[in-house]
């Protein structure tokens, strides 16, 4: 969702996007963004330019990525070094399992999605995973993916370093909640209702919660807008041109 959004509101749904990533994000913590991930990057550069100056952020991609190709960086992964890293599918249902695969029937899809790409290593081994969509859609949020590429319910005798923290949209925040670890609506974005992100939602994200219980998001501040269209938009340029330029830009 590249586009206004809301006219005259000041941002785009991507630029919101990012800002509630970003916030999730903590001072002194080692974040990871991997391939083709330009919102994910923005968000770890802007947690870094505003209120986590210490936090280390590694790219993949850009000229100081410090690893020699991606096995390096796994390795690193597994052994604990990374504190959060970010993930997407083209399908995420009620307990966080992603879909990287295909779309209907795995032997006829109707879709063919790009892999998985290390995400089903991430899900056990990274400490805090976010993931994030850029739409909000009954289709990609169903009640359970056609394929699981990785998954973060809990299964006796099988090692989990980390969590879920969430799943963030441009309509709001879901995560997991007891006893079960269903997704939950935990928060919506400016100006959007808790019946809006269910109407668009596959399964239940309100548990029979009135509206009135549930809080809205503050909008992008001002510091965050300047350093989204100041020093994220310089560092993101050589990496992701197009969209730092389109995303970022005045």
């Amino acid at each position: 969702m590249s586009g206004p959004g809301v006219a005259g509101r000041g941002y785009t749904d991507e630029q919101w996007l990012i800002c509630s990533l970003a916030r999730q994000l903590r001072n002194g913590e080692t974040i990871a963004a991997g391939n083709l991930s330009p919102i994910p990057a923005a968000a770890a550069l802007l947690a870094q330019a505003t209120h986590a100056p210490q936090a280390t952020v590694f790219i993949l991609g850009s000229p100081d990525w410090p690893f020699d190709g991606t096995k390096e960086f796994f390795d690193f992964l597994q052994r604990g070094g990374v504190d959060v890293f970010f993930l997407s599918g083209g399908q995420i249902d009620r307990f966080g399992s992603i879909n990287l695969q295909a779309i209907g029937d795995a032997e006829r899809p109707k879709v063919r999605l790009p892999g998985g790409a290390g995400s089903a290593v991430v899900a056990y081994a990274c400490k805090r995973v976010l993931l994030f969509k850029t739409d909000h859609t009954v289709k990609g949020f169903p009640a359970q993916v056609d394929t699981t590429t990785s998954t973060f319910r809990e299964e006796a005798g099988v090692f989990r370093r980390g969590r879920l923290e969430g799943v963030f949209t441009p309509l709001g925040t879901l995560r997991p909640q007891p006893p079960d670890g269903a997704l939950r609506l935990a928060e919506t974005a400016p100006g959007v209702t808790p019946d809006e992100v269910q109407e668009r939602t596959g399964f239940d994200v309100l548990a029979s919660v009135p509206s009135a219980h549930f809080a809205q998001a503050e909008t992008p501040t001002a510091a965050e807008m300047d350093a989204l269209r100041g020093v994220v938009l310089e560092r993101l340029l050589p990496l992701y041109p197009v969209f730092a330029r389109n995303a970022l830009g005045d």
